[in-house]
């Protein structure tokens, strides 16, 4: 099964777990990867870099700053898909977006008749004006079939019209990376750790978490916030305002690679998301990290949320400052609690390994090939009796 990966981000190793999981457990998948040259991932720019299990071809990007609008430079995916004569194409884009409309447009070309699966992550349903509502119905018409994060997203596939599979392939967590702190790592006599992890944009909830930590003053603990963004200032300010500022660390944006490190000092992690015109939280990957780490978890009920986190961890509702300060000290009070839900998290996160993930897209590629197979055979079939039938016309119309 020869595949051919587009993705805009899968631009290290580190970045790219589904293709590696995929290529390492599947044999018979002969994969090549397309990436960018150069993308923007957590508040860092990030250059591609070579596999040792497959290529990696690089494009330039133009508007790579807007992910609806940024384009490929077509000359390396064109070649890639006449050298590497795929079966199946993986497309990594939003159905509404230009980079995906290209890609449909050059498989047309340069590879008809080969089948494109799409992976979407888009949970709110936006009615886009033209041209992306055209792009997003002309990109339903031409794959074949699409995979979700999330059932959220599925959701909204439905929503839009979207009638062929979709199945659930979530993102998944590197247990060899992101394990449980061992013995030497346990901390004592500090006050408990609670930490935010990724990127501080607006409706990510830091104003409810800093209003949660004011009315827990009187508490021990630690915030540890490892990330940055443009909500940065604004949760400083609130901090500082509730005289918790001393309480308080931020790391700034940092290399993925030390994140798990991160994960090690904290006894609780919150993902306090709030519903947004422009966020909806579509999976939530350091959930599933934290519970790799053994951390306990309390996030909210937006999207996702509450579908990752399932019985092992503490849900409040979105923008609820008071529930989640309820939800936070019962966490940190609670030593057996907190053990449970840890427990839960690290037995709950065999269901998200990059080998699950690799299963489930391992699956989804071979039901398409098969259904193309059984659609080219009736075809041939069809045509077949066809030119029986003329021939046989053929025939009684001399002998008449």
């Amino acid at each position: 099964m020869r595949v051919l990966r587009i993705a805009h981000s899968s631009l290290t190793p580190a970045l790219r777990q589904r293709e590696r999981a995929l290529a390492r457990c599947y044999p018979d998948v002969e994969l090549e990867l397309v990436t960018t040259e150069r993308w923007r991932e957590a508040e860092m720019d990030v250059d591609a870099a070579p596999d040792d299990l497959f290529p990696v071809r690089t494009a330039r990007s133009w508007l790579s700053r807007q992910i609806n609008l940024f384009a490929y430079d077509p000359r390396p995916i064109i070649k890639a898909l006449r050298e590497h004569q795929p079966d199946l194409v993986d497309l990594s884009h939003e159905p509404y977006s230009v980079a995906g409309a290209e890609v449909l447009t050059l498989c047309r070309w340069f590879a008809p008749g080969v089948p494109v699966v799409m992976q979407v992550n888009q949970n709110i349903h936006r009615n886009y004006p033209p041209p992306f509502s055209w792009l997003e119905q002309r990109a339903y018409r031409r794959v074949d079939a699409a995979y979700a994060c999330s059932e959220t997203v599925v959701e909204v596939l439905r929503a839009k019209g979207f009638s062929k599979a979709a199945p659930i392939v979530p993102f998944g967590v590197d247990t060899t990376a992101f394990r449980p702190r061992s013995a030497t790592q346990t901390r004592r006599g500090q006050p408990p750790t609670i930490g935010f992890i990724g990127r501080m944009l607006p409706g990510k909830g830091l104003n409810i978490l800093a209003d949660a930590l004011a009315n827990m003053k009187d508490e021990p603990w630690k915030l540890l916030v490892v990330g940055d963004g443009p909500e940065r200032e604004r949760l400083e300010e609130q901090l500082r305002e509730a005289g918790l500022m001393d309480r308080a660390e931020f790391t700034g944006a940092i290399d993925f690679a030390r994140v798990p490190g991160y994960f090690h000092q904290l006894d609780v992690m919150v993902i306090p998301t709030e519903t947004t015109k422009r966020i909806r939280e579509q999976f939530g990957r350091v959930i599933v990290e934290a519970m790799a780490c053994g951390v306990p978890v309390i996030g909210s009920t937006c999207g996702a949320i509450p579908e990752v986190i399932g019985d092992a961890g503490l849900i409040f509702p979105e923008g609820d400052a008071r529930a989640l300060a309820v939800a936070l000290r019962q966490m940190l009070t609670d030593e057996a609690l907190r053990e449970r839900l840890s427990v839960a998290g690290q037995q709950r996160v065999e269901q998200y390994t990059w080998d699950r993930v690799a299963e489930k897209t391992y699956q989804l590629f071979r039901q398409v090939l098969q259904r193309k197979q059984k659609a080219t055979k009736r075809t041939l079939a069809t045509a077949s009796l066809s030119a029986i039938g003329c021939a046989i016309m053929s025939v009684l119309e001399c002998m008449i």
